[in-house]
């Protein structure tokens, strides 16, 4: 059974896992009441819509060709890795993002998924990143990775000082 990849199906896969991320925090926030705690869901929803927007950019600047060849992985493994890790992510394996969101009662449980989602998301875009050609939007794809760590921090950061 093959798994390829081409560019165009993995960063459609990217903004499906940063729309999931932006639903969530948007819906964290709303149910939060701790101020700053709510500031920071906000500003990961965000953060992760500036996401979205960069993989629709990278995207539309695909070539023809790009949208229909598969990428360089002649043994299969990086692809068999990257759907494994796509379908293990907290956001895509939970079709209904409100319910997942409702069922965090304490900003803390929330800022644990989050750390959870984030961290599935630097794995997944780091085989991303390999698969990815560096005129397909390799470098682009190395600052969001540097980007979700720091989201990373940020989290574990706030459910110090709630904690």
């Amino acid at each position: 059974m093959s798994f390829n990849f081409n560019a165009n199906e993995i960063f459609e896969i990217g903004i499906q896992i940063e729309s999931n991320g932006q639903k969530f925090y948007e819906d964290i926030a709303k149910n939060t009441l701790d101020p700053s705690a709510q500031k920071l869901f906000l500003d990961l929803s965000k953060w992760e819509s500036q996401h979205i927007e960069l993989f629709k950019k990278l995207k539309q600047g695909l070539p023809k060709s790009a949208k229909r060849e598969d990428l360089f992985d002649p043994n299969q493994e990086l692809s068999l890795y990257l759907k494994a890790t796509a379908d293990s992510h907290v956001f895509i394996k939970n079709k209904d993002i409100s319910q997942l969101a409702s069922r965090c009662k304490t900003p803390i449980e929330a800022l644990e998924l989050a750390v959870n989602f984030e961290k599935d998301s630097v794995v997944f875009y780091t085989t991303m990143r390999k698969l990815v050609p560096e005129h397909l939007g390799k470098r682009e794809i190395e600052t969001l990775i540097d980007e979700e760590i720091g989201h990373i921090f940020i989290l574990i950061q706030k459910k110090k000082e709630l904690e």
